[in-house]
């Protein structure tokens, strides 16, 4: 349904690690037959060690360009327009929220605002990708949906 505000949460375990992100983004058609992104951030960044932190409008860009990369991949999968409004994005960098985390909650957000359902095979696939996300020693790394390959971030 178009324009509902509530948020989307993901959330999982795999080999004693977590992997969560919570999103909140509005989608509308867009009639000008092209997709665009609009970053309305209303976060409060960090407050504590292991709170829940939100994107804020200034900081946060390895997780702002992660959402876009996973918006960017699903567009390619609809074929129809959209406008998206990312709203708040949240979780707890370097204990369960990584870019990759965040890319692929946006996208599966997009989804479920669009009413668009991935196969089994797909989710399977984008999820091995982002558990292998998480590295040791931890690097913040930029998620590519179409080939499935990671670069480091850098300011």
């Amino acid at each position: 349904m178009e324009g509902k505000k509530n948020s989307y949460r993901w959330a999982t375990v795999k080999n004693s690690l977590p992997y969560a992100a919570i999103v909140t983004l509005s989608v509308y058609k867009n009639a000008a037959n092209r997709n665009e992104i609009f970053e309305k951030y209303s976060g409060h960044g960090f407050t504590s060690q292991g709170s829940i932190e939100s994107v804020i409008l200034q900081g946060f860009d390895s997780w702002k360009t992660a959402a876009k990369h996973g918006l960017e991949y699903a567009f390619s999968l609809v074929d129809t327009f959209w406008n998206v409004d990312l709203e708040k994005i949240e979780g707890r960098a370097f204990l369960d929220t990584n870019p990759s985390i965040v890319g692929y909650t946006v996208m599966r957000a997009f989804f479920d605002k669009i009413n668009y359902q991935l196969d089994s095979d797909q989710i399977a696939i984008l999820e091995e990708f982002v558990f292998r996300s998480w590295t040791k020693p931890y690097k913040e790394l930029i998620p590519n949906f179409f080939n499935l390959t990671f670069t480091e971030y850098s300011v």
